[in-house]
């Protein structure tokens, strides 16, 4: 019977230390959890702290387009109290890079780019770059860093260069119409008036620049009138070109010209043999004259013969 008691005491323990056990495990982990999470906000919080920069950097962006052989004057639109580094990184499309610098604390000018890129005044003063010409290579990446008391300010210029096309319209074979947009950049845009169907093709050249040629068909009584008409951005208006004149006047007035030619030459031709004639004789006359002075004629003078008549001897007086 004791023994029986013993057992049960001891059953019971056992099951009331196993729920204490079950009921405070959970207990503990919570708190181990929330240590750890304390632990770890603290640390995250003494980083972000600690890399946080006093002010924030200013940046902005603009995209600009230039036309090639302008001049270009980025500036930095920001107002600024005098900064102790300012420096112009440019990357430009064909892979060079430079830049422009200027130190404030020693009064130091650097830079190694090409003389069309340079400041557009005294740094100490204005932080603009001046592009003198610009030329197809200059397209590209601008970005100007200045760096004041605290923080940095950035602001970056995408440049795009525009070249506008060389234009015109002739005849093509087969009674068709050519409108030529050549070397521009980018592509110019190619329409017809009266509107029709028209065949294009494109071209790029080895600089970049495209040629574009623009082909249709045309019938006599639209001859005096086709207009082709070309945009493009570098130009504030479209070009429009006018098919001056028919087909068979085209015709004629290639087979006069070398009639005409003919003509011409002649008439010079003539002119230089009479020319030449006249200056022949002027030359033979002057040596003529120059001869003569040389050597005079012998002028002949009558002799005086005392008549026969007279007398001997003449009276005295």
């Amino acid at each position: 019977m004791i023994s029986d008691i013993h057992f049960v005491m001891k059953t019971w323990s056992a099951r009331i230390l196993l729920t204490v056990t079950v009921i405070t495990v959970p207990v503990a982990r919570g708190s181990i959890q929330n240590d750890s999470v304390q632990h770890l906000v603290s640390n995250s919080a003494t980083a972000v702290s600690v890399a946080k920069p006093a002010t924030q950097p200013t940046t902005g962006k603009t995209s600009i387009f230039a036309v090639v052989g302008t001049s270009v004057i980025l500036v930095y639109p920001f107002q600024t109290q005098k900064t102790l580094l300012t420096v112009w990184n440019v990357d430009l499309i064909n892979g060079t890079q430079c830049h422009v610098s200027y130190l404030s604390t020693k009064n130091i000018s650097d830079t190694n780019c090409s003389e069309n890129i340079n400041w557009l005044s005294r740094p100490d003063q204005d932080y603009a770059l001046l592009i003198k010409t610009v030329q197809i290579f200059n397209e590209g990446l601008y970005k100007c860093s200045i760096s004041p008391d605290r923080g940095i300010a950035i602001h970056e210029y995408t440049l795009t260069v525009l070249v506008p096309p060389q234009v015109f319209l002739t005849y093509g074979s087969n009674r068709t119409a050519v409108c030529v947009a050549a070397a521009g950049k980018p592509a110019a845009q190619i329409s017809w008036g009266p509107k029709r169907d028209f065949s294009l093709v494109n071209e790029t050249l080895p600089n970049g620049t495209k040629t574009i040629i623009s082909t249709c068909h045309i019938t006599s009584a639209e001859e005096n009138n086709l207009t082709c008409h070309i945009s493009h951005p570098a130009w504030n208006n479209s070009r429009v070109l006018l098919l001056e004149s028919g087909r068979n006047d085209q015709h004629l007035k290639a087979s006069k010209m070398p009639l005409l030619y003919s003509i011409i030459s002649l008439l010079l031709g003539i002119i230089l043999v009479l020319l030449f004639i006249y200056l022949a004789r002027l030359l033979y006359g002057k040596q003529k004259e120059a001869d003569t002075s040389k050597h005079p004629e012998t002028i002949s003078r009558p002799s005086i013969q005392i008549s026969s008549h007279l007398p001997d001897q003449w009276p005295m007086f």
